[in-house]
């Protein structure tokens, strides 16, 4: 799966993942702080996922607890928070929708 694929996904069907094409169009050349900076928290933390960049995850964090009601002390909360799970292996294919 590519990284653009992964970070706008919005969900699954079997091994397919339904990918949100507008936003992947417009936004997917940005970084995590770059999607973070304009409000795209669910699409930023799902980047630092993919790369797996923990320093990345923090700026999200940050800009996230700037914004919400509920402040989160790791970045880790984000996954619950946003129901991010790592990229599989498993998925095939995409559907743009």
């Amino acid at each position: 799966m590519k990284r653009s694929d992964y970070v706008f996904a919005v969900g699954f069907d079997g091994a397919y993942a339904i990918v949100d094409k507008r936003s992947r169009s417009r936004y997917g050349k940005l970084d995590a702080r770059a999607l973070a900076d304009k409000g795209l928290f669910r699409a930023a933390y799902r980047s630092t996922v993919f790369d797996g960049d923990t320093e990345s995850a923090n700026y999200v964090l940050e800009r996230f607890n700037a914004v919400s009601p509920v402040k989160y002390e790791n970045s880790s909360d984000l996954t619950q928070v946003f129901g991010v799970q790592p990229p599989s292996d498993d998925i095939t294919g995409i559907r743009a929708v």
